[in-house]
């Protein structure tokens, strides 16, 4: 029976969309629903990114589409202004194609549009990097910016005398709606920006931009690694660039990361062991895998989960069981009983007839099911910070 939903709104459709695309994510088919441990480390690391995230451009040509609708340019109908903001998107990825389709969102479908707009896509981003200042969805900040344009020309009615400066700064210490700055773009935006539009962040887009994330995210390991300039194309993983800056970053992010790498050993012993049961033992790469970590599994399971699950506010007591009693079994050699505690807990996620644990057989064209190693989102950031680094490079030509 083919699935669907009472599509109520556009902001309720962009939830059900972002649920849905999440299937679509590079690396984010987690078939035993560790991927929200995953996803807490990233956001710890790379606060404001996602997986679908393709080049840092969009942080600002977002930005600067979203604040030309809020100045009143695409008019004052709620509805109307979104179309406007969605056509503009769409328009910007007709300009962007005539110099490189690398990363620009829609570039596969030149003839139509996508589901998740690159405003959907980079929307929280911006909002945690601090270019927007206030915590709405896109579509409550066109509302306000309507009001706020309605009560601003209501007051330019109304402050037509000797007391009107007096009057606005009587409205500012109020907090008045009129007074709100939604957003902080420096002095990258120009009302001309789509002239010359191309993919590649100009020089004083990426300086603003590396100010922001450095400012707003300062603890994060993105600040870290964009204050000191660290070349990344050095480290082909997060792991290889953890154990190589460990001691030059502070101790709460090198405790941090060492979560994460003891994490990743864990959880590389259990999906191991998923793809042994769903392929019968008979897949080279988990096969290998496998003969690696039996030689030393105790010290491949020693990580403090407890330690993850306060520091990440991990509050789902299925999988924080699920977890702790599958490192009790490596710990212990009990190969048997992690392998039954794999099969119980996809199960109880998917049902009997999904999960694929139980239709061993069923895959052997495939080389490898769900997660194996961890990224922590560190591939698609390190595109964003190497198109930041590129333009900071031309800057200082």
């Amino acid at each position: 029976m083919p699935l669907g939903w009472i599509d109520f709104s556009k902001d309720e459709r962009n939830k059900v969309l972002n649920v849905i695309h999440l299937l679509d994510e590079p690396g984010a088919v987690d078939e035993l629903g560790i991927g929200a441990v995953r996803d807490a480390f990233a956001d710890y690391f790379f606060p404001g990114t996602s997986t679908v995230q393709t080049r840092a451009k969009y942080f600002l040509i977002v930005p600067y589409v979203l604040m030309e609708a809020g100045s009143g340019k695409y008019g004052s109908d709620l509805n109307s202004i979104l179309r406007k903001i969605d056509n503009e998107e769409r328009n910007c990825r007709d300009i962007l194609i005539k110099t490189s389709n690398d990363g620009v969102i829609g570039s596969l479908v030149p003839k139509s549009w996508v589901l998740r707009t690159p405003s959907n896509i980079y929307w929280n981003g911006i909002k945690r990097m601090g270019i927007f200042k206030e915590d709405l969805s896109v579509k409550e900040y066109v509302h306000q910016s309507i009001i706020q344009r309605s009560l601003k020309q209501a007051k330019a009615y109304g402050n037509r005398d000797k007391d009107a400066e007096e009057n606005e700064k009587d409205d500012l210490d109020a907090g008045d709606i009129t007074s709100i700055q939604f957003w902080c773009l420096g002095d990258t935006y120009k009302s001309d920006w789509r002239d010359h539009l191309t993919i590649e962040l100009l020089p004083e887009e990426a300086a603003f931009l590396k100010s922001q994330i450095i400012t707003s995210q300062r603890n994060s390991l993105f600040a870290f690694i964009l204050k000191n300039n660290i070349d990344l194309e050095k480290y082909g993983s997060f792991g290889a660039l953890s154990e190589d800056i460990r001691d030059a970053v502070d101790d709460e992010l090198r405790y941090m990361m060492g979560l994460a790498n003891d994490f990743n050993n864990l959880v590389s012993i259990i999906t191991t062991r998923y793809n042994l049961i769903v392929f019968d033992g008979e897949n080279e790469r988990a096969i290998s895998n496998w003969d690696l970590y039996a030689k030393d599994l105790k010290r491949r399971s020693e990580v403090d989960l407890k330690a993850i699950f306060n520091r990440l506010a991990i509050r789902n007591l299925k999988l924080r069981s699920f977890l702790l009693r599958a490192q009790e079994a490596v710990r212990e050699g009990n190969i048997d009983g992690l392998d039954d505690l794999i099969r119980n807990r996809e199960i109880a996620l998917k049902g009997t007839k999904r999960a694929k644990t139980n239709r061993v057989g069923e895959f052997k064209g495939q080389s490898w099911i769900g997660i194996d190693r961890l990224d922590y989102r560190y591939t698609p950031t390190k595109r964003i910070i190497r198109d930041i680094m590129n333009a900071e490079v031309v800057r200082n030509v």
